[in-house]
Order: structure tokens, then C-alpha cells, then sequence
């Protein structure tokens, strides 16, 4: 077995911060105390332990934020959840950290350094800062991120010197017995390793020998494996309130990239995503404002939904300040397996054209992209029909792309592409059609007589003509009660 650990080891920080790519000085703390402050207040001199009166004396600007452990706790699983789509065997390490096992990953990701480049980038993309530790182990993997990052023990026989110089004070077991083990000269892992099993055993707990013994690989450590969540649903308090619209995509696409990795750890996709904007309440309270993203074919690609936010984001205009963000979805389908192709092919083409039809909707809006759908209907004017390209009473594509055609086929004369939207009365002259001059008949009649179900029955013979102008669609209307007869120019062959 191959353990990586990741350790979060500002976590609580990093929870405030994934909202803003905003470098001004804050820290988390306690009631008294800082807790940890980022690189803006450190270089002011705020630090772990200073009491909260001392840093705002220090720091006037310094912005503090209030610690909750349980917004710690939902943080460190979205990070598991997250870290899903790389080995189903992922297990909380609290209050701070995950082991996963990645034996059994490492081919299908490129081998052990390209999968740690990629665990390592994606939770920075998602604004977590980590140090990463691997070893044949849980514990060792673990005890080695919280010392320094990047440290790797490759085989179970390297464990105790690769252990050896680590300080026994980040044993979890080690808390309150690091005076008295400091006192008789232990401050190194090897030093606890080589005392007397029994007495330690006996002097300082079993708990100690346990965590010792998992370490090094002696004795099988129980796990319980992290499950994620049926449905995703994260949220994220924005340090500042926000005013634009375009200020919401640096906090909001860290949570599509986390959505995504929630899909691929259930190799699952979806078809519309919904983000909440929440505002001010209270007395001057405001609906919140939804941003739905709809996908016309499923997916779970993190720069085409990102993508489609900016391209709504830049039409949008708040009503109010924002200062919560949620991000929700329910629509999941499971995603075939995919493959490479060396030469492009229907599907791919398809693709394509599905992400220019998403983009056009996110700028234009959903009823501005539209198609023609055929209708079983003799009668050209009603033949065919105007509707938004993802009307949910269209008809199915089938696979191929093709769109369910009516059960009543088209005449087989030919139909001119361009339509007048309302047909023209033509003069008659010497017994012929006259538009721009006569017009020859060339082919015809057809004779379509419907629609008396619907008050606008028809009674028309259609010809195809020829003129000056070209060749054109015309017909002579029988004589019907309500209706005008004569010759009328309906369409013109391009």
C-alpha cells in the first residue's frame, strides 16, 4: 500500500480566504487569541498565539474572524469529497488533515508524481493551502506532511529512518506527555521507538505504542472510508460584500472546480447547476438572485461551466450586495466511459456545436437561440414551427443528432427554403401570373385542401414558376367563403 496524506494546515484560514484574491491582512481567533493570520498580517508581526487586543493594537487594519469548528469540519470534507475521484480509499484525519491510499491509482493517473502534481494543483485551484506527505503507511504518510512538505518514504523498510529525526510532539498521543518524555532526553520519534515497550506502555498509555506501532507498520490500523454526499450543496461566506456581478467569478469558480470533483469521484455528469447570490436581510432584505447554468449535453468539465458563469455574470446586475454565494446540484447522470479519437467525429462535432449553443444562450438568453421544427401540416405557413433550441416538448435528438421528424411526411414536390411571411396577391395579365414580368409554369399543380378543423381551411393548387427574377412558389387560391382568389406569390428558390 502507497498512503498520501494531505494536511490542511491552515484550514481555518483558508476557509475565509477562498472567497477573495484580496492580499489585506486577516487572522482567525479564538475569544483571546489569534489562532493563524496569513502572509499580509505576519509581516505586520501578527502570529499564533498573540493575544486578540495586542494584534488590533499592532493592526488596526487587521480584519479578524471569528473561529467556528464546525465550518472547519465541512471544509475538510469537501476537501475529501473532492479528493474522491483519485481512489475511493480517502479517510478523514482530523482535525486537519486526509490520508488516501493510491496504490491501486497510481497507472491510471501517470505514476506517483503525476498524481501528487495533480492533487497538490486542483486543491490549490480551489484555495486550500497543503503539505503532502507519502508513505507505506497512514500514520507515517501523515506525521510526515505535518512536518515538512513533500517528504516521501518509498518503502516499508525505510520507515524507521525516514521517521527517525521527526519531533515527537506532532504525535497526536504525544500532547500532554511531551515534558515528562522531554525530561528524560526523548525528542525524536527514534528516541520513543527505542524505549521499553512495557514501560511505556505503562507510564505513558497504550495510545502512544498504538500510534507508534501503525507508523512503523507493526500492527493494521482501522480506517473508515469517507462517502460522499448523495447531492452537492456548498456554501461560501464572502469576506467582503460584493457590489458587481463580475466580482462573484474568482469565489464562484472555486466552487464549480470542487462540484467537478465531486462528479468525477461518482463518474457522474449534469445538465444544469444553480448558484445562489444571497443579500442583505433583515429590514432592507432582497430576494436572493439565482444564476442557473444549463448544459445542453451532460458534463462535468470545470472551463466550460466556469465558461457559461462569465458569460451570465457580464449581463447580470445585482440588486443588493452579496455576501453568500451557494452552489447546487441535483441533476446528475451517470457519464459513459470516454475515449481518444485521432481523427474528429460526429460526436466530437456535436460537441462542438453544444458549447457554441451554451455560450449563445449565457449571452444572449435562453429564448434568443432558437431552431424550426418540422410539424405535420400541409400547409406551408403552418408546417413548421419557432422554438427556443432546448424547449423541453421538442422532440428527442436520437443518437446521431438527428431530430424526431413528424409521422406525416412532406409532399414530394419540391419547397422553396424562404417563405414570404405573408403571401403576395399577384396580377393576372393575359391569363398569367405577372410578378416582375410573366411568369412561366413549370411544374405543378399540386393541390393542398386542408385545415378545415381549425377555421382556416385552404384550398390552393401550387406551381412552380419561372421569371425574370428566377424561380418562384406560387399558387392559385380556389374560392373559398372569407378568402380572396386569384395568383399568390408564397416562396422564392434561392
Amino acid at each position: 500500500m502507497l498512503w498520501v496524506a494531505v494536511h490542511c494546515h491552515q484550514l481555518e484560514l483558508d476557509v475565509a480566504l477562498r472567497a477573495q484574491d484580496d492580499p489585506s491582512p486577516v487572522a482567525v481567533c479564538s475569544t483571546l487569541l489569534v489562532r493563524q493570520a496569513n502572509e499580509a498580517a505576519q509581516a505586520l508581526g501578527i502570529h499564533s498565539g498573540l493575544r486578540r487586543a495586542t494584534a488590533l493594537s499592532i493592526a488596526p487594519q487587521l480584519r479578524l474572524i471569528e473561529h467556528r469548528s464546525t465550518v472547519q469540519q465541512e471544509a475538510l470534507e469537501q476537501v475529501a469529497g473532492w479528493l474522491l475521484q483519485f481512489t475511493p480509499a480517502v479517510s478523514l484525519q482530523a482535525p486537519d488533515s486526509v490520508v488516501l491510499d493510491i496504490h491501486a491509482s497510481l497507472r491510471l493517473f501517470g505514476g506517483q508524481a503525476r498524481l501528487i502534481e495533480r492533487v497538490r494543483a486542483g486543491l490549490r485551484e480551489l484555495g486550500f493551502s497543503t503539505q503532502l506527505g507519502v508513505a507505506p503507511t497512514a500514520t507515517a504518510a501523515w506525521l510526515l506532511a505535518r512536518w515538512r512538505d513533500g517528504l516521501c518514504i518509498e518503502h516499508e523498510s525505510m520507515l524507521a529512518s525516514g521517521l527517525a529525526d521527526l519531533p515527537i510532539h506532532l504525535l497526536a498521543a504525544a500532547g500532554t506527555h511531551q515534558e515528562a518524555l522531554a525530561a528524560i532526553g526523548v525528542h525524536r520519534f527514534a528516541d520513543l521507538a527505542r524505549l521499553p515497550r512495557a514501560g511505556l506502555a505503562r507510564r505513558h498509555g497504550t495510545a502512544l505504542l498504538f500510534e507508534i506501532d501503525t507508523a512503523l507498520g507493526r500492527q493494521a490500523e482501522p480506517r473508515r472510508w469517507f462517502q460522499a454526499p448523495e447531492r452537492f450543496a456548498v456554501r461560501l461566506e464572502l469576506l467582503a460584500q460584493v457590489e458587481r456581478s463580475e466580482a462573484l467569478l474568482f469565489a464562484a469558480q472555486r466552487l464549480l472546480l470542487q462540484l467537478c470533483g465531486w462528479l468525477a469521484a461518482r463518474r457522474a455528469a449534469t445538465r444544469s447547476v444553480l448558484l445562489t447570490a444571497e443579500h442583505e436581510s433583515g429590514r432592507h432584505a432582497c430576494t436572493p438572485t439565482c444564476i442557473e447554468l444549463r448544459l445542453s449535453q451532460p458534463s462535468r468539465e470545470p472551463q466550460r461551466l466556469i465558461t457559461l458563469l462569465r458569460e451570465q455574470l457580464v449581463r447580470l446586475v445585482l440588486p443588493a450586495p452579496v455576501h453568500t454565494l451557494h452552489l447546487e446540484c441535483d441533476q446528475v447522470v451517470t457519464l459513459p466511459g470516454q475515449h481518444g479519437e485521432l481523427f474528429p467525429t460526429h460526436a466530437s462535432e456535436a460537441e462542438g456545436l453544444a458549447r457554441l449553443i451554451e455560450r449563445l444562450q449565457s449571452r444572449l438568453g435562453r429564448d434568443q437561440v432558437q431552431r424550426l421544427l418540422l410539424v405535420a401540416d400541409h400547409r406551408p405557413e403552418a408546417a413548421y414551427r419557432v422554438d427556443p433550441i432546448d424547449h423541453p416538448d421538442r422532440p428527442r435528438p436520437k443518437s446521431g443528432g438527428d431530430t424526431a421528424q413528424p409521422s406525416i411526411p412532406l409532399p414530394g414536390m419540391p419547397r422553396p427554403l424562404w417563405l414570404l411571411h405573408e403571401p403576395l396577391q399577384l396580377a393576372e395579365r393575359q391569363h398569367r401570373p405577372w410578378w416582375r414580368g410573366p411568369l412561366t409554369l413549370l411544374s405543378g399543380p399540386e393541390r393542398i385542401e386542408t385545415g378545415w378543423w381549425d377555421a382556416h381551411l385552404v384550398q390552393r393548387d401550387y406551381f412552380i414558376a419561372e421569371g425574370d427574377s428566377g424561380c418562384v412558389w406560387i399558387y392559385r387560391a380556389r374560392t373559398v367563403q372569407g378568402t380572396e382568389s386569384g395568383w399568390f406569390l408564397q416562396g422564392v428558390f434561392g
